[in-house]
């Protein structure tokens, strides 16, 4: 029996990308999925768009109607536990405003299977271009952050290996159901962004799972279409959620040395960089993220 894929997607202002979503679903040649949609309280018509869409095509789909905002995390967590209860082996994490080329399920899901990988992600370009956005990632061991391979390159070739990875977004990442009975779920302390860093490092590290690119699935992403690039918003949950990343995750040393190392380039480099509201900003975070960490019980 071929291998039963819940997709899950959350909703949040998304009215603009859902239609070609569907659509480069609707043209998947691996036709045994179903489609978590995970509508947190959008204020757009992100929900009504999919409950028509969902009549329009056919592949199943389940929709979730959330009652507040849950953040990205959580959101997630609902749709993952939903597709599992349906008795789903693998699941797909994915943004809605990627466009899938019509192979790139299968191609991941066999990719995943070729390499014996627990978690798998595409080749991600830019959206409408052959520029990658992503060939899987890393972390960068001089301030702890992570690294998108290739990003900014033309496609010319230099990224068409499978090859095994440190970090990848899970924009659109395929995992094996097992892998959630081992690391558990998202840590919904995160709300948005570094949740899926989070998660990726604790199933690598911890749970000696194992992450491959797959340079044969393709997909482009439409980057930031609910957030906004550099918005307030972005600026406060990136740093934010980077404290508490580095302080839940890594030892005392390093953790003190990342945390030092991005508060001073916040005070002195993002002083000339971001717009003084946004260096407040930024700041601020910083104490929110000591904060979130000292305040909360972190999803270990």
């Amino acid at each position: 029996m071929s291998n039963k894929i819940g997709i899950v997607t959350v909703l949040y202002n998304s009215e603009s990308v859902l239609s070609e979503f569907f659509e480069t679903l609707g043209k998947q040649t691996y036709k045994n999925f179903i489609l978590y949609v995970v509508d947190n309280l959008s204020p757009d018509a992100s929900l009504a768009i999919s409950k028509s869409l969902a009549q329009k095509y056919q592949f199943e789909t389940v929709i979730i109607e959330n009652g507040a905002n849950y953040g990205v995390a959580k959101g997630n967590n609902i749709g993952i536990k939903k597709a599992l209860e349906d008795g789903c082996n693998l699941l797909l994490i994915s943004n809605n405003d990627v466009a899938l080329e019509d192979q790139a399920i299968e191609k991941l899901m066999t990719g995943m299977e070729r390499n014996h990988a627990d978690l798998a992600v595409p080749k991600i370009y830019f959206y409408k271009t052959k520029v990658l956005w992503a060939a899987g990632g890393g972390f960068i061991k001089k301030n702890g952050l992570t690294v998108h391979y290739g990003q900014d390159q033309e496609d010319k070739g230099q990224f068409n290996r499978d090859q095994k990875v440190d970090y990848a977004p899970t924009c659109f990442m395929l995992v094996k159901k097992e892998v959630f009975e081992s690391v558990g779920f998202m840590d919904e302390n995160y709300f948005v962004y570094y949740d899926d860093t989070d998660f990726v490092y604790r199933a690598l590290n911890k749970n000696n799972k194992t992450l491959w690119y797959i340079s044969d699935s393709v997909i482009s992403h439409n980057e930031s279409s609910s957030t906004g690039k550099m918005s307030d918003f972005s600026i406060r949950y990136l740093w934010r959620n980077l404290v508490y990343f580095a302080l839940k995750n890594y030892n005392l040393l390093y953790a003190g040395y990342v945390l030092v190392y991005n508060f001073l380039y916040i005070l002195i480099v993002l002083f000339f960089r971001y717009p003084v509201k946004q260096w407040k900003i930024a700041l601020n975070a910083y104490k929110e993220g000591w904060l979130l960490y000292l305040n909360n019980k972190p999803v270990q």
